[in-house]
């Protein structure tokens, strides 16, 4: 009997195989495949079933149940998204202040342009690192978001202050790599360093003006701005030169004590106050009067001078 029919049904449409030229007992189509994946699917493939008809009417189907074809029949079908990572915390050039841990966290999600039939995020692939030491993943916490997950890692020991690299790395169950997501931060949790050299506390002056020297520095967080006040009033721009000393001329604008303010602040936001009391008086003092006791007085002998001042 001569064979009628091959025919091959897969995620339900039927597809005729015609015979192969130059043979003559195989039969072939060039289907596409399915749009999704078929690794949320029962057994993580499509079932392929194939019925034969003979020109005498007899029929022959198999199965991906079939006890010698089933391996066969049997279409795994892999979708091509990369799942995409972002770095949520820290940003990108962020200055952490508050802690020396941390929380990193990120999402990777696997349906970034599809509405379904992605193959989903494999947790297990996460390479997560910071300054180049692999994270166990066991440390990762994860939440579930829409089409992927929020991991949370938090450093269970404190992190010293300087600059820090986090990269991580994923994969979906289809074995598509995500681009690596970066993010470089500091760790500052120490405010600039301050020291005013000039004036002193409670320096009296009759000179209208006054110089504020001193030194700041920041060893993670640089650079560090100078803003100096006199009784609240911002004295404008203060250049800090590269080995941290400053120097700025002010002018007293009223008599008796001024409160001269110097802040010192890093890159990181961190700050650090000096308030100097100074005191500017032009007045002169007032002789009232003058008293010579006794006057005359005998040669050799003691007297007593009185001066009475205001």
């Amino acid at each position: 009997m001569a064979i009628k029919t091959v025919q091959a049904v897969i995620n339900g449409q039927t597809y005729n195989l015609t015979l192969i030229e130059g043979e003559t007992k195989k039969y072939k189509a060039t289907p596409t495949a399915p749009g999704d994946s078929s690794f949320n699917l029962a057994g993580a493939y499509y079932p392929v079933s194939v019925k034969v008809v003979d020109t005498a009417g007899n029929e022959t189907t198999a199965d991906h149940t079939h006890s010698t074809l089933g391996e066969n029949l049997r279409l795994y079908a892999k979708e091509q998204q990369k799942p995409v990572i972002t770095i949520l915390e820290p940003t990108n050039g962020a200055y952490v202040t508050s802690t020396s841990k941390p929380v990193v966290r990120f999402k990777v999600v696997d349906n970034s342009t599809q509405t379904s039939g992605y193959s989903g995020v494999k947790k297990d692939s996460l390479v997560l690192k910071v300054n180049g030491n692999v994270i166990d993943n066991s440390k990762v916490e994860w939440t579930d978001t829409e089409g992927g997950y929020i991991g949370t890692y938090t450093p269970e020991a404190d992190l010293a202050n300087g600059a820090y690299t986090v990269s991580v790395d994923c994969s979906d169950n289809d074995g598509n790599a995500a681009a690596t997501a970066t993010s470089t931060f500091t760790i500052d949790t120490a405010a600039p360093s301050l020291d005013l050299t000039s004036p002193e506390e409670g320096f009296e002056t009759n000179k209208s003006t006054i110089e504020i020297n001193g030194v700041t520095n920041d060893e993670h967080s640089k650079p560090v701005r100078i803003n100096i006040t006199l009784n609240g009033v911002d004295q404008g721009n203060v250049t800090v030169n590269e080995n941290g000393s400053f120097s700025k001329v002010i002018n007293f604008t009223q008599q008796g004590v001024n409160a001269i303010e110097v802040t010192a602040i890093d890159s990181a936001g961190l700050v650090t106050k000096i308030t100097r009391n100074v005191v500017f008086n032009t007045t002169a003092p007032v002789i009232k009067s003058v008293t010579i006791d006794p006057n005359p007085v005998y040669c050799g002998k003691i007297y007593e001078i009185i001066v009475e001042v205001e």
